[in-house]
């Protein structure tokens, strides 16, 4: 055989290959895209009903020692599905259904250690709550006296679906719902279904569930 009939071999089994690793790409992306679809329609009509009843937050919230929150009322819920470009048959980015955990109190909380203040500039942001920082200081000698916060305690959680196109897989990403933490759980896009779903909207309202049970927990807390 010559150097170009091997070449040629070489050529065709790479074609081959190629063409099998992208029939394997649109199966697992075209899965996805139907987690998304899934997802996204179910959360609308969960929304709609939630809106309606609006329920309370089963978790308990806590900023500090001093400022917890609990029975936070549920409201607003909204859904969101973001593509990857304007094209109408793009990939999703992601898919995401969030509302506002509102108790409508106005704070204003100082912090004077820097560990403290850290804390609860990162639980604030965490909780989604537009806030006012300032440091205080005296104004006879500027020495420093405390750290301001001030903000409504309004705070936002949802859940992101997360899709990972080239594995077949999504993410959930669930923001606030059993207190200031986040949790991601990842799953084979071909599992998302109804009772999943279901899972995940009974842990959103406090009944139990079994959603973490459902796929690989890669991160909680």
């Amino acid at each position: 055989m010559g150097l170009l009939d091997d070449l040629k071999r070489q050529a065709e089994a790479r074609q081959a290959q190629l063409q099998s690793s992208g029939a394997s790409l649109e199966r697992q992306t075209a899965l996805v895209e139907g987690a998304c679809t899934t997802a996204f329609r179910y959360w609308m009509e969960l929304a709609k009903q939630l809106n309606v009843l609006k329920p309370v937050a089963p978790a308990r919230y806590a900023l500090d020692g001093r400022h917890v929150f609990e029975q936070l009322p549920m409201s607003d819920f909204r859904v969101d599905a973001r593509r990857r470009s304007p094209a109408p048959n793009a990939p999703h980015e992601h898919v995401q259904l969030f509302w506002l955990l509102g108790s409508g109190r106005p704070l204003v909380i100082t912090k004077d250690y820097p560990n403290e203040i850290e804390k609860l500039q990162t639980r604030l942001r965490m909780s989604g709550v537009d806030f006012h920082i300032e440091n205080i200081r005296d104004p006879e000698d500027g020495r420093y006296l405390h750290t301001r916060f001030e903000f409504t305690a309004d705070f936002t959680a949802g859940v992101k679906l997360l899709p990972q196109h080239e594995q077949g897989q999504v993410q959930f990403q669930l923001i606030n719902l059993e207190g200031f933490e986040t949790a991601l759980v990842e799953l084979p896009a071909f599992e998302v279904n109804q009772a999943v779903l279901d899972e995940l909207a009974k842990l959103m309202l406090g009944q139990p569930n079994g959603f973490f049970q459902c796929g690989r927990v890669l991160r909680r807390g």
